[in-house]
């Protein structure tokens, strides 16, 4: 039997664009106050106040939201702080120590605000990526793609780096950065968030950076 093919269309147009945005908000919204099983279609349409048929001209199930909320949280974490921050070659070891400081400021609180999104809808994608199998490999690429952006700005910064695998430092940023964000923001911390952050900052430039002192000294 031929697969059905997806009616759902990529829109081009402005109209069309804020249109999707509108269905994929309505959705994250009631994701977050009913939870993914407990909402339908109709619920996530009547929301952003569109007709049904609306809904399946841009997306074919529910499902298909979910997954577009969970690009949007990882294209905001990773591209934010691509552009956000541009880091300034300086001939000065010490100048140039103190970008590598802003970098490392820049990642972790790029992660600490990509997780202002509301608990519950990180709740539900935890939870989704747990029993759907289609889900968690949506989000495992989202993740590679996250580290890959990691990678290259480190990069950018190798001459006062100190560590040689780019990639498993990345990697370690990264999965270190996410578990203490999600703990402040997702689970709940005993301790103020901030200290956590400004804690976890001075750890992984520790790890990550030469010496101030040795900054301009090869490996």
């Amino acid at each position: 039997m031929p697969q059905k093919k997806n009616k759902a269309r990529s829109p081009i147009q402005k109209r069309g664009i804020e249109t999707r945005e509108k269905i994929v908000k309505a959705g994250m919204t009631l994701f977050a106050k009913k939870g993914f099983h407990r909402t339908n279609a109709l619920e996530i349409a009547a929301r952003a106040g569109l007709a049904t048929g609306t809904f399946y001209s841009y997306f074919n199930n529910k499902k298909e939201v979910l997954v577009e909320v969970i690009r949007m949280f990882y294209r905001n974490a990773s591209q934010e702080v691509l552009n956000v921050y541009d880091p300034v070659a300086s001939d000065d070891p010490a100048g140039n120590y103190a970008e590598g400081r802003k970098l490392v400021h820049s990642m972790i609180r790029t992660l600490d605000s990509a997780h202002r999104l509301d608990p519950h809808v990180h709740r539900e994608i935890l939870a989704m990526t747990l029993i759907d199998p289609d889900i968690a490999r949506i989000n495992a690429e989202e993740e590679k793609k996250v580290v890959a952006y990691m990678t290259a700005l480190l990069g950018r910064f190798r001459e006062f780096i100190r560590v040689e695998d780019l990639e498993a430092a990345a990697v370690l940023l990264y999965r270190t950065g996410e578990e203490i964000v999600h703990r402040i923001r997702v689970v709940g911390s005993e301790i103020d968030g901030q200290r956590l952050l400004a804690e976890l900052e001075e750890m992984m430039c520790r790890y990550l950076l030469k010496d101030e002192t040795r900054a301009g000294e090869g490996s």
